[in-house]
């Protein structure tokens, strides 16, 4: 059968498809492996949840469309539908793991391990969908795109317990997804407005003209002096930032800490010297503040 590719998870034999050069899935299968007691609401809503668009994450296919999918794909005289149906919703691979983000079965766990060691590697291999039609370049692509979802995926899934334990709210939590996702190729189309601007050391000590002797900006120093200022704790959070080969969490402040930090200098008669827990830092001002 052309564009098409059968795998058997938990004994059930799963349909992966290419549908408009786009790999797809029948969501009533998908979703029925994970028994849930009302397939097609749970269906619905997944798409309202998720906030799904259609030709995005997901299309419902009726009428000449409906037509042309059973009859290039073969799937009713494959029992794959009933001959009955009229219509029928498929998940596109956005889709299909953003029902595996909403769905919280154990069996998610497994279908996306299957997911990755089955499905993945047969199009990695054979650089289409068992088609000879196909553009094998253009599958290879669209193969490569489906693992960095998933790695994408994966790592905001494992990073999201560490997120929650440390603090962080869902802002945060969404500004880490979108980082590792744009990291992995993929642009969320999500925009997230920030209430307020946050600044970390080296900002500030930017911002402040606050150089090291090496004319670089002091933010070593500026964090020791504010350790010295007392601060709400709404005028700093965690942000959770790659830089080269690393990540991790990286305090910022908001502007009244910048403010606050120029007061301390005043205050102090503009040190020379930040006297640091464990070292000194000779600081040199560039202008007046």
């Amino acid at each position: 059968m052309e564009n098409l590719i059968v795998k058997e998870f938990n004994g059930s034999q799963i349909y992966t498809f290419m549908w408009k050069e786009k790999s797809c899935w029948i969501a009533n299968q998908i979703v029925g492996l994970f028994d849930y007691a009302d397939v097609s609401k749970t269906i619905q809503d997944c798409i309202k949840a998720e906030d799904f668009e259609i030709e995005q994450e997901y299309d419902v296919l009726k009428g000449n469309e409906f037509n042309d999918f059973v009859t290039t794909l073969n799937v009713v005289a494959n029992n794959i539908i009933s001959n009955k149906a009229r219509s029928i919703t498929i998940f596109y691979e956005d889709g299909l793991y953003g029902f595996l983000q909403y769905t919280d079965k154990p069996i998610g766990v497994q279908f996306r391990k299957w997911l990755r060691r089955e499905v993945l590697p047969s199009i990695r291999q054979t650089g289409a969908y068992i088609t000879n039609n196909a553009n094998p370049e253009k599958l290879r692509e669209k193969a490569s795109e489906i693992e960095k979802l998933q790695l994408a995926y994966n790592s905001t899934s494992m990073l999201k317990e560490l997120l929650d334990g440390a603090g962080f709210d869902n802002k945060s939590k969404l500004l880490t997804a979108k980082t590792l996702y744009k990291k992995a190729g993929i642009d969320l189309p999500i925009e997230i407005n920030e209430e307020e601007h946050y600044f970390d050391t080296k900002q500030i000590a930017s911002k402040l003209k606050i150089y090291s002797k090496s004319n670089k900006p002091a933010q070593m120093a500026v964090c020791e002096i504010i350790k010295k200022i007392d601060l709400e704790d709404s005028e700093v959070k965690g942000v959770w930032e790659t830089n080269g080969s690393w990540t991790g969490t990286v305090n910022k402040y908001t502007k009244s800490v910048i403010d606050k930090v120029r007061n301390w200098i005043e205050e102090n008669n503009r040190p020379a010297k930040i006297q640091g827990e464990k070292k000194n830092f000779h600081v040199v001002y560039k202008e007046a503040m």
